[in-house]
């Protein structure tokens, strides 16, 4: 998970603080507390720590407001200094940031207004190496209807619910994507919006873009018509997954089912993980081998590229060894065939593992994520256990 951006809020009217406080924590990675007797002013011994952020305002009972911002830039020279202020004078905004203000916040403090200054900083802070930068996990289907898109929802949504970390969805399936349906959400915006106004995408931006789940992921859309997937590039690609790792501690990436071209490359070369998720039918067999040597082909390392089996039915025509036989490595992980309760979840808009929580799906898919979080207590445990108990 990403480090914690610390932010300090020193104001003069405490319940505005609180306030404040209250609205920094909605935001995940962020701790907030609260400085008092002109804390920030004193400097680290004060302070006790050093924060990212520190918010200040500007009453006049707290002394000269450009000194004090001067003596707070000299006791934290790296730190983002916000000020909240109702003066709304541009003279007073010119001076304070050529002071060295980072962000003025003009009373009352909206939301997105704090969010969006709160994620520059985040983004800026791990673009220089000092804020560790999320994950991303690509999810890419053998063949159409494996289940693939089911998953990356699930495993998005159960980060989220977590409320320990800052999760993104990208549908990467341009041209037919469907992670808005299982979501019960109808965009606004999409990726053809950033597309094709790509030269203004920054943080304020790309969360404009993303739609809010219950669950807590943001998520973008894939275009709605399939033709405008055409004015997608890589390099569009490339751009919104460099930014939004710097944003989110997960970003989860639903990728076309067996398509390999300049986009999910794109994908593929900045996932720390890439699933090929397939279920036990010959044909998804057959075509989990061929796409698994086509990733590896375009310069995806093997050590990178795991296979999930959905829909996993013990004792099956199929054994678990004999279609292993077939692959390149070991399978990394079974998903038990749950299918009623998917298909219900499915129909109704929302991610079985926020409806049923008991589901065997949805044990399933927290302990997926234990296991590419490195927290399984049984590290060779992949999703379900034999007779005796022991992992398959």
């Amino acid at each position: 998970m990403t480090k914690e951006l610390k932010i300090a809020i020193q104001l003069s009217r405490s319940e505005a603080a609180k306030t404040l406080s209250a609205k920094g924590k909605e935001l995940a990675g962020v701790k907030t507390f609260l400085l008092t007797s002109s804390m920030a002013e004193k400097g680290e011994l004060a302070v006790k720590t050093t924060p990212d952020i520190i918010i200040i305002d500007d009453s006049p009972d707290a002394g000269n407001i450009l000194a004090r911002i001067r003596t707070i830039r000299s006791n934290f020279p790296d730190v983002a200094l916000f000020l909240v202020s109702e003066n709304k004078d541009p003279k007073q905004i010119i001076d304070v940031m050529k002071a060295g203000i980072a962000e003025y916040l003009v009373e009352p403090v909206t939301e997105k207004t704090l969010f969006d200054a709160i994620e520059e900083v985040r983004a800026k802070l791990a673009n220089e190496g000092k804020l560790a930068q999320g994950s991303i996990y690509s999810f890419i289907s053998s063949k159409g209807g494996v289940g693939a898109t089911v998953l990356a929802a699930n495993v998005a949504s159960s980060l989220a619910l977590d409320k320990k970390s800052s999760v993104a969805l990208l549908d990467m399936c341009f041209q037919a994507g469907d992670a808005s349906v299982l979501l019960d959400i109808d965009p606004t915006t999409t990726m053809l919006d950033i597309s094709q106004n790509i030269h203004r995408l920054d943080v304020s931006f790309l969360r404009g873009a993303m739609s809010m789940h219950s669950t807590g992921v943001n998520f973008l859309a894939a275009p709605k018509n399939p033709e405008d997937s055409e004015e997608i590039v890589s390099d569009h690609v490339h751009q919104v997954l460099q930014l939004s790792r710097k944003l989110y501690d997960h970003v989860i990436l639903d990728c076309a089912s067996m398509q390999v071209n300049d986009c999910s490359v794109e994908a593929f070369n900045q996932s720390d993980k890439v699933f090929v998720i397939t279920d036990m039918s010959v044909p998804a067999i057959r075509n989990t081998m061929r796409l698994f040597k086509l990733i590896k082909k375009v310069g995806i390392s093997p050590d990178r590229i795991e296979i999930i089996v959905n829909r996993y039915i013990k004792g099956g025509a199929l054994s678990l060894s004999e279609i292993e036989k077939n692959f390149e490595k070991q399978v990394y992980w079974l998903v038990p065939n749950d299918f009623m309760d998917i298909i219900s979840s499915i129909n109704r808009g929302v991610p079985l593992v926020k409806s049923n929580t008991s589901s065997p799906f949805s044990k399933n898919i927290n302990q997926f994520i234990n296991k590419i979080q490195n927290k399984l207590g049984d590290p060779e445990f992949r999703g379900i256990r034999g007779t005796f108990g022991k992992s398959l």
